[in-house]
This record gives structure tokens, C-alpha cells and sequence, in this order.
């Protein structure tokens, strides 16, 4: 006897778009929309209940973005396989969601057949890298160091801190003062953000931090 179709829930923040990616999928007879959400809260919370085969998201979504709550369900839901569709190839974006386990990462421009081949092949546990950004992954695993850790791997918990209050107007004396941190330390951080994120200056930080939503 045939398995059962695989359980599909489809995130994004976009009604329409959702409604064109549902009449796609109609077409395919191995799967099944079990669920749509417009936010990564909900999502999570499908996910909770349904605990589907496969989850297709947004990153930018209000509320919850598609990284934080890729990584929430991961948790939640061991054996949910989640692919990203996004408008957005930027480094970071790909690496930080490849490196936490997501299955699969295809742009909005993609076409019906790759997102079809995209959902068989996630369906089937392996994983799928959009074609334009193949060769960025590649990079990536040569850019390991010893311990396996990607070089360009996301920002830590006081680098978000700091882009935040970057975002804020603060300068980097009164971002130590707030953090307690030495002014040399936080235009270290400075400049570690700025590597990771391949930006040439501050101006590239805020257009970077205000496309994950974090000037809200």
C-alpha cells in the first residue's frame, strides 16, 4: 500500500500568495496542505498541533521572522522538515538557516518545476539548495574552520544587541555604558558584525537589519 500523502504547511504573510502556491501543490497527489499561516507565531502553533511532514515559509514575516521560528519548530517538531522561500539570497539569510538544519532553501523567483522537485526531494530527506545559490553553499563548506563552524556563521546574541541599539542612533560609548562593556570592545563587535554580514559600512548594517525587521 502507498504512504499516506506527506502533511504540508504553508507560511507566509501574503494571502494571495499563499492561495498560488496552495493551487500548485493541488497538482501534486503525494501532498497534502494541512494548514497556512500569516505569521511565524502561528505557524509555530500549527506545527505544535499538526506536527506536519514538511513546513514551506517566509523569512520576513511580521511577529515571528522565518529563522527564529524555523528554528522553534525544529524543536518542537524533530521530524518536520522545513523549506524556505524567500525573496532574499543574501549570505547570511542562507548560511545561518542552512548551518541550523532547515531542508531546504528556494527563492521567490523559483519556477513550478523547481518547487515541486524542491518539495519531492525535501519530502524524501535530503536537502535542496535553490540553483543560484549553490555555489554559495559551497564557499560556505570550504570557509569551515577546525571546529566545523562557519566563519560567516550568524551573529551572536550581543551582536544582535548591539545592532539594535546601532539602530537606536547610539554611539559606541553609550552602547558600552548600557551593556557594560568597554567602548573598545563594542567597536570590536563593530567590526565583527560588519565581516559577518559582508557589509562595507554602517549604512549596509541598517539596510541588512531593517530587512529581518529589527528597527521594529
Amino acid at each position: 500500500m502507498d504512504r499516506p500523502p506527506y502533511s504540508l504547511l504553508l507560511v507566509d504573510d501574503q494571502s494571495i500568495f499563499l492561495e498560488a502556491i496552495e493551487s500548485l501543490i493541488e497538482h501534486m497527489p503525494e501532498v497534502k496542505v494541512v494548514g497556512k499561516a500569516q505569521n511565524g507565531r502561528t505557524a509555530l502553533d500549527l506545527v505544535r498541533e499538526h506536527k506536519p511532514d514538511l513546513v514551506l515559509m517566509d523569512i520576513n514575516m511580521p511577529g515571528m521572522d522565518g529563522i527564529e521560528a524555523s528554528k522553534h519548530m525544529q524543536k518542537a517538531s524533530p521530524n518536520t522538515r522545513v523549506i524556505v522561500l524567500s525573496m532574499y539570497g543574501h549570505r547570511e539569510f542562507v548560511l545561518e538557516l542552512l548551518d541550523s538544519g532547515v531542508g531546504g532553501y528556494l527563492l521567490k523567483s523559483t519556477n513550478k518545476n523547481e518547487l515541486m522537485a524542491a518539495i519531492r526531494t525535501v519530502a524524501e530527506g535530503k536537502q535542496y539548495i535553490a540553483e543560484e545559490l549553490r555555489a554559495l553553499a559551497a564557499a560556505a563548506d570550504k570557509n569551515k574552520d577546525r571546529d566545523g563552524e562557519s566563519k560567516y556563521g550568524p551573529l551572536s546574541s550581543r551582536e544582535v544587541q548591539i545592532v539594535k541599539l546601532i539602530l537606536k542612533e547610539l554611539t559606541s560609548q553609550e552602547i558600552a555604558h548600557q551593556l557594560f562593556l568597554s567602548a573598545a570592545t563594542v567597536e570590536t563587535h563593530r567590526r565583527n558584525i560588519l565581516h559577518k554580514l559582508d557589509c562595507r559600512n554602517i549604512a549596509g548594517l541598517v539596510k541588512y537589519a531593517m530587512e529581518r525587521g529589527w528597527g521594529d
